[in-house]
């Protein structure tokens, strides 16, 4: 999000970009925020330069892509499965949380989606084409978007990439080696001439640079361990919801659902060797999750009577898995105190000139410099200053307040964020629900007095 601001406002690399101005971030390619612009660029022309405007308008953008990428998988699940599967297939997608609410945030799991979904989409065309030149066209097609996406955007769609290639072999050809063994290069090429450019260090190839980090030095085991079973026994019940029963029936009824599930479930049988462990590094298995699902409750049974259970339960926890995805939403809308916190500012202080230095947690939860909206203010998110050093600050967005009471700074406003659930039974303690959900103060204003 903020390589999308810095791109619009000032489009050539200069010291004020965020990762310049504070150093210390993860790199990733800017070829995509360079896209993303490109197609935001006319809400910066038609907002007259209206930060929050601008940054809905980004994420909206995004969006978009994902859904439309996700409609053309949807449609050759019409074309293979029929007109049944694709409407459960659907369904099962809009009533899962993490379907909708993440396909438009600003992370390169999400920007590897869309071209990730056009690759899946031209896998179930390779692997049930009709003819052997469809299949092999299609199998060269997925490759192609495959190599770039895993050079450019993410480098762990990889694993994933390795499985699709690998399940239609026959289809590959030294003709096709060549083809994508120039692709990758050039894709290299890409990356290293964009990014180097806009990181301003010589040969950055970001994807690869984040991978020697973390999988061949290790590093990712910094930020958290799990057991190895978690991705599924956890994360993927987590990710499916109401659809996970249905996948389990339709692998084990459809050979072609359980065709498919069996390469993902080797590719997520890598991933669950790493120490580190998120639901994201994974998301490319939930739409062929889906339709394997789909297929579990639209292939024909021989009793009606069985049909008609497993379509009823297929409605039910469906509206079950809604119900779910529409509380999530309203208690990740509390995760970004930051950004509120921050706009809560910008109303009370009407002062020009003011210095606001951002601590880590605020500037990880909502603060983007699309909501910078002073420009004759200085927004500050230097890490690792001693306290005494804060004095060249007016105000402070901070998660620990204790630290500065005794440098002259006094709290004028306090954010509040969630801070997890409270279960009460039985009802007449814990109000109208036996679970509420529990706010607490997160990110305090302070100003020096």
């Amino acid at each position: 999000m903020q390589a999308i601001h810095d791109i619009l406002q000032w489009g050539r690399i200069n010291s004020n970009f965020d990762h310049l101005e504070f150093p210390g971030v993860v790199p990733r390619s800017f070829i995509g925020p360079l896209i993303l612009s490109a197609l935001t660029y006319p809400a910066k022309l038609l907002s007259n330069n209206q930060g929050m405007f601008i940054q809905v308008y980004a994420r909206t953008v995004l969006g978009l892509l994902v859904v439309w990428a996700n409609s053309q998988f949807r449609q050759e699940i019409k074309s293979i499965f029929g007109q049944r599967a694709a409407k459960w297939y659907g369904i099962f997608c809009l009533t899962q949380f993490h379907f909708t609410f993440w396909t438009s945030r600003m992370l390169g799991n999400t920007l590897a989606l869309a071209p990730m979904l056009i690759a899946q989409k031209l896998w179930l065309r390779t692997l049930f084409a009709r003819n052997q030149y469809q299949s092999e066209r299609s199998y060269s097609q997925m490759t192609a978007i495959l190599a770039f996406t895993c050079v450019v955007l993410r480098f762990d769609i990889a694993v994933f990439a390795l499985a699709m290639i690998a399940s239609k072999l026959a289809c590959c050809s030294w003709r096709l080696i060549k083809q994508t063994t120039v692709i990758v290069v050039i894709s290299i090429l890409l990356s290293l001439a964009v990014d180097s450019y806009y990181w301003q260090h010589r040969w950055m190839w970001p994807e690869f640079h984040v991978f020697w980090f973390n999988s061949v030095q290790g590093h990712s085991s910094e930020w958290g361990t799990l057991p190895a079973h978690y991705y599924f026994t956890g994360f993927i019940p987590r990710l499916l919801l109401g659809a996970l029963p249905f996948a389990c029936l339709g692998i084990m009824r459809d050979s072609r659902a359980s065709q498919l599930a069996a390469y993902y479930a080797a590719s997520v049988g890598v991933f669950s060797m790493t120490a580190h462990k998120e639901w994201r590094f994974i998301f490319p298995a939930v739409p062929l999750l889906n339709l394997c699902a789909a297929l579990g409750v639209s292939k024909p049974y021989r009793s009606a009577v069985v049909r008609s259970l497993v379509g009823g339960a297929a409605q039910v926890l469906s509206a079950a898995s809604l119900a779910i995805a529409v509380a999530m939403t309203y208690i990740s809308s509390l995760n970004y105190p930051g950004g509120h916190a921050l706009a809560l500012l910008h109303e009370i202080e009407p002062r020009t000139g003011v210095r606001v230095h951002i601590d880590t947690f605020a500037a990880m939860t909502g603060v983007t410099r699309f909501g910078q909206l002073r420009s004759d203010w200085v927004y500050d998110k230097t890490e690792h200053l001693d306290p005494s050093q804060f004095s060249r600050f007016t105000h402070l967005l901070t998660s620990q307040p204790d630290l500065y009471t005794g440098y002259g700074f006094e709290t004028i406003a306090v954010q509040t964020g969630y801070a997890g659930l409270n279960v009460g039974w039985p009802l007449k303690e814990s109000g109208p629900l036996p679970v509420t959900i529990r706010q607490e103060p997160l990110v305090w204003i302070m100003r020096q007095s």
